[in-house]
């Protein structure tokens, strides 16, 4: 299901906060900070970099990230897979300044395990535990359009987790006559990522902008969102 009342205030952010101060953290492409054409430096400390080794399939560095270019088929692997177990929670928080919104893929390991922005007004998360499982968040709205923007997904863990998905700290409630949520939202199986901007590296690539992405092995609590949400709405001018 979805979760309610994520409202980012100020007074609720610490000035001296940054992404490592939460814990579970897996990955963290930092703004500006280890990054080129052919590689992405991993500020979590866990060194699972974004490399793309193939020229022909590099981004180009813009704005302190990378500008993916889907005709060019440009896309990272990870130096190692994140694995999230099933009935464990997850969350992502991302940057991008999207170009055409069509098929934009995140994250994924293959085709079966994906973080998406499928069209202006909707989200998919796909995880594969022996059979294809997909949660889409659908609004009336088209909130995700072309530009710049944070996003953020939130899973707790639990065989009844809960979904929480923000927009530049805003939480969004899917539109509940036009949603295809699986059993109410509730999605809670497990799966791999081990691709930045590409469906299993092949298919659905990313187009614009992806400028900073965090990513956490565990679900966050309503203050960690908030901080992270302020923080990155900080650093990017959101």
């Amino acid at each position: 299901m979805l979760g309610l009342g994520l409202e980012v205030t100020s007074s609720e952010y610490q000035e001296e906060f940054t992404i490592t101060d939460v814990s579970d953290l897996s990955l963290w492409l930092q703004n500006g900070v280890g990054v080129t054409a052919a590689k992405w430096d991993d500020s979590s400390g866990n060194n699972n970099h974004v490399t793309q080794s193939t020229e022909a399939n590099q981004g180009t560095v813009s704005g302190g990230g990378i500008d993916f270019e889907e005709n060019d088929s440009v896309h990272y692997d990870f130096t190692s897979t994140i694995a999230i177990g099933e009935n464990t929670g997850f969350c992502l928080a991302v940057v991008v300044d999207q170009e055409t919104v069509s098929n934009n893929t995140i994250l994924s390991k293959d085709i079966s395990d994906q973080i998406q922005i499928l069209n202006t007004n909707k989200i998919r998360f796909r995880a594969n535990d022996s059979i294809d499982r997909t949660t889409t968040f659908q609004f009336a709205e088209t909130p995700f359009s072309s530009g710049k923007m944070l996003i953020m997904l939130n899973r707790t863990a639990g065989v009844t987790n809960v979904f929480t998905l923000s927009k530049n700290g805003v939480e969004l409630t899917p539109d509940t006559d036009t949603s295809v949520n699986e059993a109410a939202g509730e999605n809670p199986f497990g799966f791999d990522i081990n691709v930045l901007g590409s469906r299993a590296g092949n298919s659905q690539f990313f187009d614009g902008k992806i400028l900073e992405l965090a990513f956490w092995s565990k679900g966050l609590t309503r203050t960690e969102m908030l901080k992270v949400n302020n923080y990155l709405k900080s650093v990017h001018g959101l």
